[in-house]
C-alpha cells in the first residue's frame, strides 16, 4: 500500500508578524534591562556607615563565633520587640561594629540611611543627651531598667543624624527616645564580642510611673 504525505503550510498573517516583532523586540528589551541593572550595581559606590563614614560590610563576612554570639544574644531577651533577625541581610560597621538589620538589598548590595532608626522602630527619635534633666529622671521611671544603654555621654543635639564624632563612635553607641511613645531604640554591645545591635524597650505601663509631673 503506498502512502502519501501532505505537506501543510501554515498561513502567515500580518498580525502574526507584527507579534513575532514585539516578542522579539520584548526580549532583547528585557535582556539589556538586565545587562544595565547588572552593571549599574556592580559599578555602584560603597555604602558608608552612618557613624564613621567607612564602608560597610555584609554580616555574611562575620566569623561563626561572631554570628553564633549575635543571635544568642538576641534570642535570649525573649523580647517581641527584639526577634530574630537574619544575619545574611544584613550588614555591619567595621569600626564601631554596630550592625544594621535588612539593609542587604535584593541585588546584593547594602543600602543604609539615617532612616535606619524609623525602620527599626517608627517614631519621632531625639538623641537621649537632648533631653533635659527632668525627662531623662522621668523616662528613666518609665523604663523598668536602662542597663546596657549609653546613657552616660551623649550628643545635645536633638537629630540622630547630627551627631558628633566623639558621640558616635563611642561604645556603645547613641541612645534615642521616641518623643511621643517615650520608647528607647539604642545600641547595645553583644557580649564576649566588638558587635552592637539595636535594641527597642517599651515603657512601663504608666499605672507604674513615679514622676509623671516632671515630664
Amino acid at each position: 500500500m503506498k502512502m502519501s504525505y501532505s505537506l501543510f503550510i501554515a498561513e502567515v498573517t500580518p498580525t502574526n508578524v507584527m507579534l513575532f516583532g514585539f516578542a522579539i523586540l520584548g526580549v532583547f528589551f528585557l535582556l539589556f534591562a538586565a545587562f544595565w541593572f547588572a552593571w549599574r550595581f556592580s559599578h555602584r559606590s560603597p555604602c558608608l556607615s552612618p557613624y564613621s563614614g567607612i564602608p560597610l560590610r555584609k554580616c555574611s563576612d562575620l566569623s561563626y563565633y561572631n554570628a553564633e554570639r549575635v543571635l544568642r544574644y538576641i534570642y535570649d531577651l525573649q523580647d517581641y520587640e527584639n526577634r530574630l533577625f537574619v544575619l545574611r541581610t544584613s550588614s555591619f560597621c567595621r569600626e564601631t561594629g554596630r550592625i544594621f538589620q535588612k539593609s542587604v538589598t535584593w541585588f546584593d548590595t547594602i543600602s543604609v540611611d539615617w532612616d535606619f532608626i524609623q525602620k527599626r522602630y517608627p517614631g519621632h527619635f531625639v538623641s537621649w543627651g537632648s533631653l533635659s534633666e527632668e525627662q531623662q529622671i522621668a523616662i528613666r521611671d518609665m523604663h523598668e531598667s536602662m542597663e546596657g544603654f549609653q546613657t552616660e555621654r551623649s550628643s545635645k543635639e536633638p537629630s540622630p543624624r547630627a551627631v558628633e564624632p566623639q558621640y558616635a563612635l563611642m561604645k556603645p553607641g547613641p541612645l534615642y527616645v521616641d518623643i511621643d511613645s517615650h520608647v528607647l531604640v539604642g545600641w547595645k554591645c553583644v557580649p564576649n564580642t566588638s558587635l552592637e545591635v539595636l535594641i527597642v524597650k517599651r515603657p512601663r505601663p504608666k499605672a507604674e510611673y513615679r514622676h509623671l509631673d516632671s515630664y
